[in-house]
This record gives structure tokens, sequence and C-alpha cells, in this order.
């Protein structure tokens, strides 16, 4: 099993709500790793290439996250998401990616430990 179908399952294995809070950090965690395409006090980018491959990556946590919100998601699209986060070619997007995974995750495990989540 490769890293990227045990994150699916592991966002799988969530109760919905917390998938949604997943995403939803998940999403707050791409816009920070999309800066490291910035070059440092300019208006340029570095690796144009990059933020617009986490921009589309941005646009599926966001639609799954819709989904889930109106309650017409499925499996394999949830699933899919730790696919197009996860499985980077390139070594900085992708530690950029595992970054934005872990964090999320740290995030939304934590707000389970302490009872913060909204029911």
């Amino acid at each position: 099993m490769t890293e990227s179908e045990a994150q699916g399952e592991w966002l799988e294995s969530l109760p919905s709500i917390h998938q949604v809070i997943f995403l939803t950090a998940l999403g707050h965690c791409l816009t920070v790793a999309g800066r490291d395409s910035y070059i440092p006090e300019s208006e340029e980018l570095e690796h144009p290439t990059h933020l617009r491959q986490i921009n589309e990556i941005q646009h599926r946590v966001a639609a799954c996250t819709y989904e889930l919100l109106v309650n017409d998601s499925t499996e394999s699209f949830r699933r899919s998401i730790a696919h197009w986060v996860l499985d980077q070619c390139d070594q900085r997007m992708l530690e950029n990616m595992q970054w934005a995974w872990q964090t999320a995750k740290e995030r939304v495990l934590k707000a389970i430990q302490q009872g913060t989540v909204l029911q």
C-alpha cells in the first residue's frame, strides 16, 4: 500500500465532520505551501508551475469539502485527495505537500483530542 493510499484510508475513516475539519485545515495549509513559489520581497514567482499545481489541489479540496457539507460526496473522490496532495514527482513540491498534509492532520487530531469540534 502506498503512503497516499494509507492516508486516503485514514481520511475515509474519519467521521464526516472531522473530514470537513481536516480538509479545511488542509486548504489553509496549501495556501501557506503555495507561498514557497514566491520570490521573496517581490510580486514575482520562482515556481509558477508549483503554484498552479497547488491551486488545482486546492480546487479539489474545496470541492470535496463542499460535497461533504451538502451530503453529496463519494468515497472515491474523498480518497483521491490524498493522491492529489501526496503523489508528487518534484521533491520540493512533495516536501511542501507532505508538510501541508501532516500539519492539517495534526490540527484535526488536536481538535478531536481537545473536544473542540462542533457537532
